[in-house]
């Protein structure tokens, strides 16, 4: 377990982990209600943050592999289950953003979208699970 400065610096990984996720879930819910009637005010909106909630996910995961390698002697890199589902959150939000894209043309692509951005939040949701064992305490 890391003490003084690089334990400090441990906790940087979660912190942004848990922006990235409350950043996932009001994506989310922008994205709900875009599929609503009248919710067309949304989908905007929903456009415009779901990349900086991708780019939050892959700084939670590009700071999470940094401060095990550099801070916490006490884990092995890659050698769990909430590494594995935090590469699986990236992988199927990656996959959505690009789907996007053709969303608007394409009818499998809208039915595909929402579906990856479930599954990126059950995801998360086991990551949180997965990860609180984890912390720097």
């Amino acid at each position: 377990m890391p003490t003084g400065v690089p334990r400090i610096l441990a906790f940087l990984h979660p912190l942004i982990a848990l922006a990235a996720i409350a950043l996932l879930y009001h994506v989310a819910t922008l994205g709900l209600r875009s599929r609503q009637r009248r919710g067309e005010e949304a989908r905007p909106l929903h456009m415009r943050r779901a990349p900086y909630a991708l780019a939050m996910v892959w700084l939670s995961a590009l700071t999470g592999v940094t401060a095990t390698w550099l801070w916490r002697d006490d884990l092995e890199l890659a050698g769990g289950w909430h590494f594995w589902i935090g590469l699986g959150v990236v992988a199927v939000l990656s996959t959505g953003a690009l789907l996007s894209r053709r969303v608007q043309t394409d009818d499998t692509a809208r039915k595909i979208h929402p579906a990856l951005g479930l599954l990126a939040l059950l995801f998360a949701a086991l990551q949180i699970f997965f990860g609180m064992p984890l912390l720097p305490f």
